[in-house]
């Protein structure tokens, strides 16, 4: 048998990221924006002849986009990072101040690429368990970050795959306790909660935020991520990027959803009334806790542990939602994003075959 290749120790038997794909009539595993947002809805034919695929990405068109983000974030464009999704940001942060040698502290559960990718970039993970219902104060934030002392703390709020927000005074506190650590705040879903700490990095130099066109700007395929940062940091995030990673035709679309996009209050308050009804539903089963959210999705304990029989009775009645159950922190749940108003209507009723109870 020939011998291959050996990836690095801690790499080996390293698997590939993969979501449940099972097909389904309403897929709400992933967390995206339901409704459709088609690519035709923002450039016109003649925009798209104007997007020269023969050419590299234009540094203009970066440019406008940056600036455009950054009067809609009120902070300078130097500050403004794109990236081929926010994922490719979260990496660039790992490889850059983290690494060999250096720790990332994550709180579980958490979003579970940050574990990942600090992995990929070679650096080690420190976990402070907060467990469910999230609950993360200051007190037991501070002491972790002592015990752990990494180059990298990650929070994300509101989190996931909780949904609730961690209160933005945590995220200080670190800020100001170690001002030469890298605080990474993801914002993925602050929009639908209303809550940023954008304004504070004026004060707070070592906080970097993440946020993505994947959710509330419903453009998950259009795969653009943002990353605000302190100008000097920004610089050294550029450096280390590689180039060209945001497409001509992302650009092109990304700068139009900017300038034109007038959906996302609506989005907001839609989301908030359908998750509400999904929540009222799941409340009235006993056998599951369903946690508080201000997302797009909604996570579901299954008392007696079965995660796996909950998601296969959903998928048996068309629902694709996921099973997180080997998350850290996360045993025996499901997750179910939000869909449409009809998907959702199918949800609730699945609520009522899946737990046994009938339908009135």
């Amino acid at each position: 048998m020939t011998e291959l290749p050996r990836p690095r120790a801690d790499l080996t038997g390293f698997g590939a990221y993969r979501t449940q794909q099972q097909a389904a009539d309403v897929r709400v595993q992933a967390n995206e924006w339901a409704e459709p947002n088609p690519a035709a809805r923002w450039l016109t034919t003649d925009e798209l002849r104007d997007v020269l695929l023969n050419r590299y990405p234009s540094g203009q068109a970066a440019a406008a986009l940056r600036q455009a983000l950054a009067s809609e974030y009120g902070v300078g464009a130097d500050q403004i990072i794109l990236g081929n999704g926010s994922n490719e940001l979260l990496l660039s942060t790992f490889l850059v101040f983290g690494g060999a040698g250096r720790t990332t502290l994550l709180f579980q559960p958490t979003y579970s690429m940050h574990a990942r990718l600090a992995v990929i970039a070679g650096g080690t993970v420190a976990e402070e368990l907060v467990g469910l219902p999230y609950e993360l104060g200051v007190d037991q934030a501070l002491a972790a970050v002592r015990r752990a002392q990494p180059a990298i703390v990650a929070i994300t709020s509101p989190n996931n795959p909780t949904g609730n927000s961690v209160p933005g005074e945590v995220t200080l506190a670190i800020a100001r306790a170690y001002p030469q650590m890298l605080v990474l705040h993801d914002e993925a879903y602050a929009d639908f909660a209303g809550t940023t700490l954008v304004p504070e990095l004026a004060d707070h130099p070592n906080i970097v935020v993440s946020k993505t066109f994947s959710k509330v700007r419903a453009a998950a395929g259009l795969r653009l991520g943002i990353l605000i940062a302190h100008p000097d940091l920004a610089e050294l995030y550029r450096a280390a990027q590689l180039p060209y990673s945001v497409s001509a035709i992302t650009l092109a679309v990304g700068l139009k959803m900017v300038r034109a996009d007038d959906q996302i209050g609506a989005r907001v308050e839609r989301c908030r009334v359908e998750r509400e009804r999904i929540a009222a539903a799941l409340a009235t089963v006993p056998a599951v806790t369903a946690f508080p959210s201000v997302t797009n999705f909604i996570l579901v304990r299954v008392h007696d542990g079965d995660s796996a029989a909950v998601h296969a009775r959903f998928l048996a009645e068309g629902v694709l939602i996921r099973d997180i159950s080997m998350w850290p922190g996360c045993a025996g749940c499901v997750r179910i994003s939000v869909g449409t108003r009809e998907e959702n209507d199918r949800i609730i009723a699945a609520i009522d075959r899946v737990f046994d109870r009938a339908v009135a």
